[in-house]
Order: structure tokens, then sequence, then C-alpha cells
């Protein structure tokens, strides 16, 4: 049984609505893993209500929603946090903090330090027509520097002790951090990286001024040596600052 899986950092609840859209339609996934998932109210500019515009949009899927925060925005208070939907039934739901706890959080409108904003992991299980497959989805330590720090080493471990030796198994989202890092040799120990040494950025240049983006790789996808890919990408779709990840896997 194959199995399409997408990736995505939404950039704030998804402001290129359309393009993602017309992307998801294209694609077709079935299980579909967001990051800055945004859950305003209907007061909030629609950009922050992603409910509203995804569970139409994935209409049939089932939904796991793990809140992070309370971002403040000039407009008003937003929760945001990680998102899972899957096609297949979601047998298990678990959420594990990385960092921080939940709080609320007064974003100015011109943030450059979000290194003290919580974040989390999500852990579900989808019964993959009989086959239970583990599907984690995080958003990582926040840091410029993308290297290594006690925080982001904690986060590998914590997430590490999440996985223990679930099989068939993938994790998956925008880690933060550049590939070259203990914090991912961490994760190598039990996980195979599925786009080692192949990308050169996970970044959106459209939207990116600083050019130490173009060389940076921070959204990843692992999987347990018991997974088959039969096909990957990274689309250069213009849906967020972040490129999507694209992966068919085969569940064992």
């Amino acid at each position: 049984m194959t199995c399409k899986i997408l990736c995505l950092n939404l950039l704030e609840g998804g402001q290129f609505w359309d393009n993602i859209k017309t992307f998801i339609e294209r694609e077709q996934p079935d299980i579909v893993c967001f990051q800055e998932y945004g859950n305003g109210g209907e007061d909030q500019p629609l950009q922050y209500q992603s409910p509203r515009r995804f569970d139409p949009l994935l209409a049939g899927f089932e939904k796991y929603y793990s809140p992070e925060l309370v971002q403040v925005w000039p407009t008003g208070p937003v929760e945001a946090g990680n998102c899972i939907y899957s096609r297949f039934p979601i047998t298990f739901r678990h959420t594990v903090m990385l960092h921080g706890a939940f709080e609320t959080v007064t974003r100015p409108a011109d943030e450059k330090d979000f290194s003290h904003y919580p974040k989390n992991l999500q852990h579900v299980v989808v019964d993959v027509q009989g086959t239970p497959l583990h599907v984690c989805n995080l958003h990582g330590v926040w840091g410029l520097d993308g290297g290594d720090n006690p925080a982001r080493l904690r986060m590998s471990e914590l997430v590490k002790a999440e996985i223990a030796d679930h099989q068939p198994l993938v994790l998956m989202g925008d880690f933060n951090l550049k590939p070259n890092t203990q914090t991912i040799a961490n994760l190598e120990t039990k996980l195979v990286n599925v786009f080692k040494d192949e990308l050169t950025t996970t970044f959106n240049m459209r939207h990116k001024t600083n050019p130490g983006y173009a060389t940076a790789v921070v959204d990843m996808f692992f999987a347990t040596p018991d997974v088959k890919i039969i096909n990957k990408a990274c689309p250069d779709d213009d849906v967020s600052d972040h490129k999507p990840l694209v992966v068919t896997i085969e569940v064992p």
C-alpha cells in the first residue's frame, strides 16, 4: 500500500492560500503535516483561520491539532501550532512539548527573535488498511545560526524517546536548524534522512531577503529503515516562505 505524505510550514496560517489550495489539489496527498497552523477566531484575517480553509479542502480527512502558543498580533490573539490531516483513520494521538510551555506571546510586526517561542512534536498512528503507521510532525527550536545548542540537543533526545522503537514510522517538519549538526545526527542513529545531502535550500527565496537562506536546509523528512521510499520531491511551488516536501512511501 502506497501513501503520499506532504509536509509544509504554512507561513503564519497560510498567507498564500490560493497557491496552497492549487498545490494540494494537484498533489492529492493521503497525509498532510502542517507547521504554523493558525486557529484564530472569525474576527481574524482569513490566513489565521486555517481550519475554516483546510477542513473543507481536506474533507473526509481526520485531523489532529496541537497548539503551541497564542500569538497576539496587531489584529488580535491567534492560537497556532502543528496539525496533521489523514485520509486514514487516526487511532492514537499524542503531543510532546519540545521547548517551553504553551503561553501567550505578544508579537510585534517586526519580530526578529523567535527562540523563546514554544515548540511541540505531534505523534499519531494511522491505520493504513490494517497496518499502523506512526507519523510524527514537529516545529523545531528556532535560532538564526542553525547550529547546535542545549535546547536543540534536548529536542533531539525528546524526539528519540518519543519515537522509541516504533515501526513503521515517519518524522518530518521544519526543524529550524541545519542538517550537519549533532542534533540531526542523534536522530540519524534511529532514522533514515530521506533527503540527506540532496537539497540546497528548503526556503522559498521569493520571500527571503537574507542570502543565507539560499543555502539553508531546515525542512526534513525521516523514516525508519523498513519504510520504502517510492518517490520524493521538494517542489518549487510558491506556497510559503518554505518549500514543501512530498514523499510517497510504501507501507510495509
